[in-house]
């Protein structure tokens, strides 16, 4: 009898500790996930999640390469809330999917730079060259803008889609003639190639502020609307923080994107940290939108203000 009693209590203990340890699974796994690229344009995640504010606040950080992986684990449904620039924020909420933008966090004009071999002189100079870029990315909606801005007739211009990673190589190796691309892919195509390229244009000018936005799940945002304005306070806090601790905030992001840390102070000094959405972010997603569909990576132009909640806007805005 009293056999029989311990093993009912072992079995009462077994079960109890199994209980304990599917909670803790749960709970592990019920974080809710960010994506975001350890690149400039980032450099607000990249302080929030070193100074341990997104775990903090129940919010895992998922790394990808760029904007464009950022909006394809949005879609299919591997995070819950992702970080991207305009281009691949049109071609995300004209998928029809429920996810909304819920803020702009960073912006900058000439955030977009357009690398060039030395002997290109100008811009239709670029005509017959091969032009490597992140395909869908913002960078290609910004130049196709600077592009038709400038005079340029693209229908005798190669474009190759490629991993921004690769481009430093490619135009040393002479695979491409010129680079569009965000930091650091064109800084690090100039430390690469030296004397050999030159900035032949930079997307300053073009009517957009190329706002870099926070995009949530129609689950999430439905679900759990307390974790985005979580990340909204976050990106709020993290923002303060560059404003007011540039080379500290500096030191932290080059120690993430490898740029030495006056490139990544360089880099980081065009773009503006605030967290909002306006009519300028509007104007500056619909610019995108037309360029996205002038090269058919969309068949329609969204209205964009029925695609974005502002409800977790901070109360000033």
């Amino acid at each position: 009898m009293v056999k029989m009693k311990v093993v009912a209590v072992t079995m009462a203990s077994l079960v109890l500790i199994a209980s304990l340890a599917l909670g803790m699974t749960l709970l592990a796994d019920s974080d809710v996930k960010v994506a975001y690229s350890e690149k400039v344009n980032y450099e607000t995640l990249i302080v929030a999640n070193e100074k341990g504010w997104l775990e903090g606040n129940g919010i895992q950080g998922v790394l990808v390469t760029g904007g464009i992986q950022a909006a394809e684990a949005l879609i299919t449904g591997s995070v819950d809330m992702a970080v991207m620039g305009d281009g691949p924020a049109v071609q995300l909420i004209t998928k029809g999917i429920g996810a909304k933008i819920v803020a702009r966090f960073i912006g900058g004009e000439g955030v977009h730079r357009f690398i060039a071999n030395a002997s290109i002189l100008v811009p239709t100079d670029i005509e017959g060259k091969t032009v490597g870029l992140q395909g869908s990315s913002s960078s290609h909606a910004a130049f196709l803008n600077w592009a038709q801005e400038n005079g340029v007739n693209m229908s005798n211009v190669t474009v190759l889609p490629m991993n921004p990673m690769d481009i430093p190589l490619a135009m040393q190796n002479g695979d491409i003639q010129v680079m569009a691309g965000s930091e650091p892919w064109a800084v690090n195509t100039e430390n690469r190639c030296g004397d050999a390229v030159h900035e032949i244009g930079n997307s300053s000018g073009l009517g957009s502020i190329y706002p870099m936005v926070l995009v949530a799940s129609e689950k999430v945002l439905r679900d759990n609307p307390d974790s985005v304005r979580a990340m909204v306070e976050v990106m709020v806090r993290a923002n303060e923080f560059i404003n007011e601790n540039w080379t500290e905030a500096m030191e932290m992001c080059s120690s993430r994107t490898g740029l030495s840390l006056d490139d990544q102070a360089r880099c980081s000094a065009v773009q503006f940290y605030e967290v909002g959405f306006n009519e300028t972010d509007v104007e500056s997603i619909n610019i995108a939108a037309e360029a996205m569909l002038a090269f058919n990576k969309i068949n329609h132009l969204p209205e964009v203000w029925t695609h974005v909640d502002t409800r977790f806007l901070p109360t000033d805005e």
